[in-house]
């Protein structure tokens, strides 16, 4: 396996900020990911406002399954939900669509690497 790139990802709750919506990553030159959801800001506001709590965040998958919903009777695509906290890590395979959900308060900052396997 070899490191593609690393890089951190800020959220706050500005507009074009507090979220990345639904995406593959490397758009199919990646054979995975990973995130590391780093712990609290300290330094650019208090515990309370930045913390995890009830403001967002999170990551949502789709997989592909699919599921029935109950309100039209329709299949349409099963999404997956994990409110992440401060030390979760999520190993995301490719062509996972995928996105960072939108904060409401606080920053929140993740470490992401892109990795290839070799062959």
């Amino acid at each position: 396996m070899s490191r593609l790139m690393t890089f951190i990802t800020r959220y706050t709750p500005a507009p074009d900020e507090n979220a990345l919506l639904k995406h593959v990553d490397g758009a199919g030159k990646v054979d995975g990911s990973v995130v590391v959801a780093l712990p609290i800001d300290r330094w650019t506001a208090t515990r309370e406002v930045n913390s995890f709590e009830g403001h967002g965040g999170g990551l949502t998958f789709w997989d592909g399954r699919m599921k029935r919903c109950e309100s039209t009777g329709k299949r349409e695509p099963e999404e997956i939900v994990y409110d992440t906290r401060s030390g979760d890590l999520a190993f995301i395979d490719r062509a996972v669509w995928h996105q960072a959900n939108p904060i409401t308060r606080g920053t929140r900052w993740a470490l992401v690497i892109f990795y290839k396997v070799e062959r």
